[in-house]
């Protein structure tokens, strides 16, 4: 990102008092932690319907949107299916995944049977997070049948909310398709060519946001926030320490949503991850993984309130 001396001028008197790093006293101090000074571009209108796609900080965002139409929370599966909430099964982590379930669902087009997988006497879906139960073939491609459904309505959205979880992915070389679980131990040992793992970069990370936003602009989504999850990388298959992991991954996302922000000023990006981190383990509950729920309400309503008119 490169600024003219006018440019950076205007932006030292846009900042104003949030030019310079909190102190304690700070007025964006809240509850031990700092809830980054933001400058919405939009707004978001009640009434409208907004599209929430992402991890499970996605879920928690959808439940405190009162007054918008969301066409996420139509979903419900089966407890026996998926534990938690009712359409957690839509749960995305990683940019590849995301990208991907976009420019299907603005094809109008299915994933048909790939990357579907056995397990014991069933089926996983590998498009889906971990935790969903295996099932018939024929229920795995009729649960397929309601997702798509779900995004049919995105065209008819005036914004989406992207929250973005990690770069680590799993890919299935045969489908040619980003993976949001990594396949059962019997299917990797079966065919140990078909699936790798991926690591994704800046580059590629900023390519995968570029052409997300290219599909949103095809079908008239045209407001876009980004937030990266506070949620932790809970586990890592790099060879490094999970905890430099999770390090490089928000790094990463952050880097590549707040460059997309400069180069399209109809997408925004929401410090949620800043928020919760800058508190450190206070805000999580004891498994240092999960938000304390009260955490996530003050999070999503400054959200909100920013941006809801």
């Amino acid at each position: 990102m490169r600024f003219t001396l006018e440019e950076a001028v205007r932006n030292v008197r846009n900042s104003g008092y949030a030019r310079r790093f909190p102190t304690q006293d700070d007025r964006r101090v809240r509850n031990g932690a700092v809830f980054s000074e933001i400058l919405p571009r939009f707004s978001l209108t009640k009434g409208t319907s907004i599209f929430t796609l992402g991890s499970c900080f996605s879920r928690s965002v959808e439940e405190r949107m009162q007054g918008f139409f969301l066409p996420t929370k139509s979903l419900a599966v089966p407890s026996s299916e998926r534990p938690g909430r009712p359409n957690g099964i839509l749960n995305e982590y990683n940019p590849g995944t995301m990208c991907q379930r976009l420019e299907y669902a603005a094809r109008g087009a299915s994933f048909g049977d790939l990357c579907i997988a056995p397990e014991g006497e069933g089926f996983l879906d590998l498009l889906l997070p971990e935790y969903v139960t295996p099932s018939t073939k024929e229920r795995l491609l009729g649960r397929r049948a309601e997702v798509d459904r779900v995004y049919s309505a995105l065209s008819a959205c005036e914004a989406i909310i992207i929250t973005v979880d990690v770069v680590e992915a799993w890919y299935d070389n045969a489908a040619g398709l980003y993976l949001n679980r990594i396949p059962p131990p019997s299917v990797l040992l079966a065919d140990r060519d078909r699936f790798e793992l991926h690591i994704l970069d800046v580059d590629e990370t900023r390519r995968l946001f570029e052409r997300m936003v290219d599909v949103l602009d095809a079908i008239g989504v045209s407001k876009i926030i980004l937030t990266v999850s506070p949620v932790p990388l809970e586990a890592t298959y790099s060879g490094r320490d999970c905890a430099m992991a999770n390090v490089f991954s928000k790094s990463v996302l952050v880097v590549c949503a707040t460059s997309l922000c400069h180069r399209h000023p109809h997408v925004d990006y929401f410090p949620g991850y800043e928020i919760v981190n800058s508190a450190g383990q206070a805000f999580y509950d004891t498994d240092s993984v999960h938000i304390r729920d009260d955490i996530v309400d003050l999070v999503t309503s400054y959200l909100i309130d920013q941006y809801a008119s």
